[in-house]
């Protein structure tokens, strides 16, 4: 007995030790980073007595071209307290200045456990909101409160928020030691929301915050105190290029043309700012990042025909071809095509989409300058990228459109592989290894457009303080134009003759109210049923206004891209002539 008594002892003297030190561990040792998860016990004390109400979460806000909010919107609301489940009267008088039935008040209190806001199914008014806030109950305000869009509505150019502790730790590592964004701050996933994060990122919350004991009853002696960021320019807003009128133009085109892989883009041919982008499917929380749901109007694809532009601009420079005619009843392979189209000269091979004359154009143009192909597309603002890039602050290299990809003129090959005749003829019309975006390619027909010379593609055309003061300007990056007059002037004829030409593959564009110049495309896809059908061109023809690329990944017998490109040129020009002055 004597010995288990003793051992029995001993056990309970280490297991006191072991949970004295554990204690210790919690209290003394790392109650600021506990266990392999870096817990902050304290803060987590902290914040299991403290009930708020966020009203704003400090994140910046995204604004269409007009100055209107594209990322949240503001409502005007009661913000009451749980407390006040237990005060009859600040709740009656609330009933009845607003007309609300007492009764449904007192339901959403009780089932309330922290700060909310009142569900009146109405906004109340500015003179509303003085008169209850000159009341001064504690518990009960009346505030403008941010709600985030759910975003659906430019879906891909405006992009996602989510919560990421370890991105918001390497990006903003100050931030996180002083306790200006926290685990809960929301963090750009991708659009512009991810590529304006260091601007948009929170600067501190503004909210209602007030202390509670075990129960969950207020403390008494604190009341309910008011947390706004110490600098009252901030939240910033980004000014972005979109014209919301239009965005809902392309959006509804594209759905209505039935395209559910693929999208379009709209650039204003003067400036290259981005006026709408819109991408198909549509992408949710859990498939964000999954390459089927990303912005596929920034990601490279092949482009078929509308490459042919590049080939027939070296061929015009170079002066390659112009009296020559071509047998166009052959393929690229020398057997006869599918479509017998007799013998053609450069301009009508290029309104026909004929094949084998670019193939033979090409390889005259490879044998003189093997790197015609790459000079050429970057001449046009088609390769290697298209977004705005450069200086801002201390971002070296700030990008408008960070996801977007690289054209890719020969991809892997070497260099002996390129210079067999077939590889050469296969680029020449956009295949093989070709890739493009959809961005890139509109920047090439804004380009063509305004006479040659190349623009960046803005998203964005400034950032401002909360008072509307600008903090930031993205200047319209040009280079310098390299590409003759002549060539440009021969291009804009040949991209019309496409639409008017009985025989152009365009043709069926040639009714619309707005005259269209333009390239069709249609390129084949490595062990995939569908083609990838493009048409990018711009219009009013005679004064170019827009430029427009649209794109259909998943191409069957029907043209959705023709339906969707007519679309939205109809519906653009009726809202140019409602704008004009009566």
């Amino acid at each position: 007995m004597p010995k288990r008594i003793k051992s029995t002892g001993i056990v309970i003297l280490v297991l006191m030790i072991l949970l004295v030190a554990r204690l210790a561990q919690i209290q003394l040792i790392s109650p600021g980073s506990f266990s392999s998860y870096d817990v902050n016990l304290i803060e987590e004390s902290v914040r299991q007595r403290t009930h708020s109400f966020t009203f704003h979460d400090g994140r910046g806000l995204l604004l269409d071209s007009s100055g209107n909010s594209l990322s949240a919107d503001k409502k005007l609301t009661v913000v009451l307290f749980p407390f006040l489940k237990n005060a009859d009267a600040p709740i009656k008088k609330l009933s009845a200045f607003l007309g609300v039935n007492e009764k449904e008040i007192m339901q959403q209190l009780i089932k309330a456990e922290k700060p909310f806001a009142l569900d009146l199914n109405k906004e109340i008014s500015l003179d509303e909101m003085k008169v209850i806030n000159s009341w001064k109950i504690e518990g009960l305000y009346a505030q403008w409160v941010s709600l985030r869009k759910p975003q659906v509505f430019a879906n891909h150019f405006i992009g996602a928020v989510g919560e990421d502790e370890k991105l918001l730790k390497e990006n903003y590592p100050e931030k996180w030691e002083t306790g200006t964004i926290n685990r809960t701050t929301r963090t750009g996933k991708n659009g512009i929301q991810a590529a304006f994060d260091p601007f948009l990122i929170s600067e501190g919350e503004s909210q209602y915050v007030y202390h509670v004991d075990r129960s969950g009853a207020p403390l008494f002696g604190l009341d309910v105190k008011l947390r706004t960021p110490e600098n009252p320019l901030y939240p910033l807003q980004v000014k972005t290029t979109l014209n919301s009128r239009i965005q809902q133009i392309i959006e509804d085109s594209i759905t209505d043309a039935g395209i559910k892989s693929g999208g379009a883009v709209l650039l204003d041919t003067e400036s290259s700012n981005v006026l709408a982008m819109a991408s198909r499917p549509i992408f949710t929380a859990k498939n964000v990042f999954e390459p089927e749901y990303q912005n596929q109007m920034l990601k490279a694809h092949p482009p078929g025909s509308v490459f042919k532009i590049v080939t027939a601009a070296a061929a015009l420079e170079s002066g390659t071809g112009l009296t020559e005619r071509f047998d166009c009843s052959k393929n690229i392979y020398g057997k006869k095509d599918e479509r017998d189209l007799g013998m053609l000269d450069l301009e009508e091979s290029f309104t026909q989409s004929c094949n084998s004359a670019f193939a033979s154009l090409a390889q005259k143009l490879y044998a003189h300058d093997s790197g015609f192909f790459d000079i050429y597309a970057q001449k046009l603002g088609l390769f290697p990228t298209a977004g705005w890039t450069g200086e801002v602050y201390h971002y070296s290299d700030f990008r408008h459109f960070p996801e977007e990809d690289d054209a890719q003129i020969w991809g892997k090959l070497n260099k002996h592989d390129r210079n067999a005749p077939l590889a050469v003829s296969q680029t020449a019309i956009g295949q093989l290894n070709v890739k493009v975006t959809p961005l890139a390619a509109a920047n090439m027909m804004a380009a063509i457009a305004r006479g040659g010379q190349v623009m960046e593609a803005r998203a964005a055309a400034s950032v401002l303080y909360s008072d509307g003061a600008e903090m930031v300007t993205f200047p319209l990056h040009k280079r310098k134009a390299a590409v003759s007059p002549y060539t440009i002037m021969k291009l804009q004829s040949m991209l019309r003759h496409v639409v008017t030409d009985e025989a152009g593959t365009g043709q069926a564009l040639a009714a619309l109210p707005y005259a269209v110049a333009g390239k069709s495309g249609t390129a084949e896809k490595d062990g995939v049923t569908e083609d990838v059908k493009w048409f990018a061109g711009y219009f009013p023809a005679q004064a170019p206004k827009y430029a427009l690329v649209v794109l259909d990944l998943k191409h069957d017998d029907q043209n959705k891209v023709l339906k969707a490109f007519s679309s939205m040129v109809k519906e653009i020009y009726i809202l140019d002539r409602e704008s004009l002055p009566r």
